[in-house]
């Protein structure tokens, strides 16, 4: 089966370069981490030693540094990663210091490509799957790869809830050399985009389908790897979070460089935006 072909390739494309992986994303991560431990060391002081509404109180009166500033510097840290893999992959832009090049400029195209490729999906394709779950069981909402609203709702909202996370992972997937192509200097239309993928649309609507399928067994059995230990639970979830999103910013190079090999030397190729 193809797409469990590409699915392997991209997860090779991780084991193979395990050590530029680690390099790339690691030191990032650990400096997001340490920033948001200093910045909010009190509100994790209570938060971790059960003082939950000490937390809260905190949030509360310090948002800006303890939520809005770690937030903007880890999603700048997680297209910061995404970029700096994109270029190791397809240009060999290998890291050389501590933390991986920083590529600001193409972090901000990816990060803005990204912003209106998700509002265009959600409200073309994932608007009417709203109102249909809103009308049927009162949920006004669809949340892609989270069901913990949607078990709530029943075996309904869970199906809705699928059906709407597969819309948006088959769109994205679809449209996703959109985005590769900004982080490595060769932007693309994003109609060029879906049109590079045609070749695997069946195999990404397989992927899309099992995607909605793990997260929802990840939802439904995820507690079952809680040990009671809190040290131990965050890294196993920091390890878990930190495969998937490898995985995933490796399945868009390598789906980019196999739709680049598909259409060499067609128009789609030529087409550079």
């Amino acid at each position: 089966m193809r797409a469990l072909q590409i699915a392997n390739e991209a997860f090779d494309s991780i084991t193979h370069n395990l050590g530029a992986a680690l390099r790339i994303s690691l030191t990032v991560f650990l400096f997001i981490i340490l920033l948001a431990g200093v910045l909010g060391f009190d509100f994790w002081q209570a938060l971790f030693s059960g003082h939950v509404m000490k937390a809260d109180f905190l949030i509360k009166s310090h948002p800006i540094r303890i939520v809005l500033i770690p937030l903007f510097v880890f999603l700048v840290g997680l297209y910061w990663i995404t970029v700096a893999w994109h270029r190791f992959v397809i240009l060999k832009e290998k890291p050389t210091g501590i933390l991986p090049k920083f590529n600001g400029g193409r972090v901000w195209a990816y990060f803005w490509r990204l912003v209106v490729l998700s509002f265009v999906i959600g409200f073309v394709g994932l608007l009417p799957l709203v109102l249909i779950s809103s009308s049927i069981t009162g949920a006004s909402s669809v949340n892609i790869g989270d069901y913990s609203n949607a078990i709530e709702t029943g075996f309904i909202g869970i199906i809705i809830n699928m059906i709407g996370t597969a819309i948006f992972a088959y769109a994205f997937l679809r449209y996703s050399p959109f985005l590769v192509a900004a982080a490595i200097d060769q932007p693309i239309l994003a109609k060029t985009a879906r049109a590079s993928t045609y070749w695997a649309r069946w195999d990404i609507f397989l992927m899309a389908v099992g995607y909605s399928v793990v997260t929802l067994i990840n939802a439904v059995a995820g507690s079952g790897f809680a040990t009671g230990f809190w040290p131990i639970d965050l890294f196993i979830v920091l390890a878990i979070q930190w495969a998937a999103f490898m995985f995933t910013i490796s399945l868009l190079t390598t789906l980019y460089q196999k739709s680049a090999e598909q259409n060499a030397g067609t128009d789609i190729a030529r087409d550079n935006g």
